[in-house]
């Protein structure tokens, strides 16, 4: 009965330590997520009045480098362009 009290005390020991050494500076920040409504009409806005209907990924985590298409819309016939990101806080840019 002895033993089992000591082993409940070393854990209970353990587990003050690890939390206390714990540094919430070491949780990583959450990552940007693009909202995808502005990046629609970005892309809009740089195809022109050639469009009215533009069509993107929905959940765009922000990456430098990273590339993704968009479809867009002339007289009812899909075309698709290219976007990259860049800088990981959201900036985007079409792939010419």
């Amino acid at each position: 009965m002895a033993a089992s009290s000591v082993v409940v005390a070393v854990c209970a020991v353990i587990v003050t330590i690890k939390v206390m050494n714990t540094d919430p500076n070491d949780v990583p920040p959450d990552p940007v997520v693009l909202d995808p409504v502005a990046v629609e009409q970005t892309v809009k806005a740089w195809i022109g009045d050639e469009t009215d209907r533009v069509s993107c990924p929905v959940h765009l985590v922000a990456e430098d480098g990273r590339t993704f298409n968009c479809t867009y819309w002339v007289k009812d016939i899909p075309k698709t362009v290219e976007v990259k990101m860049s800088g990981g806080e959201g900036e985007i840019s079409l792939v010419t």
